[in-house]
């Protein structure tokens, strides 16, 4: 990464969207965290550009409504860190296995 941090990338992608989208303006955020109204989520672990990779999204940024890309980078959240559970769940698996059978 070219000296920027996730959080500047992050709040630069926002920017963009909102540039491109006047409906997106509601849309408030730090780098750290989404805004939409009340509520707010953790982006700080995201790359918002995996977001884009979903191609019907990324044609869609000029035209999504603020509530809609919440809601889909909230789900995008979600998913990350269910994954990242279920990596922890399998790694502490695998160690006890390894330790029951070599230890």
């Amino acid at each position: 990464m070219s000296g920027n941090s996730n959080k500047e990338i992050n709040a630069a992608y926002v920017a963009s969207w909102k540039e491109k989208n006047p409906k997106l303006s509601l849309l408030e955020t730090d780098g750290n965290y989404l805004k939409y109204m009340e509520e707010k989520i953790d982006i700080q672990d995201i790359y918002m550009q995996d977001v884009l990779i979903n191609s019907n999204l990324f044609h869609n940024i000029p035209y999504i409504d603020a509530n809609k890309l919440f809601n889909i980078i909230k789900l995008h959240v979600y998913a990350i860190q269910v994954k990242e559970k279920e990596l922890k769940e399998k790694v502490r698996r695998m160690k006890e296995y390894d330790y029951r059978t070599n230890g």
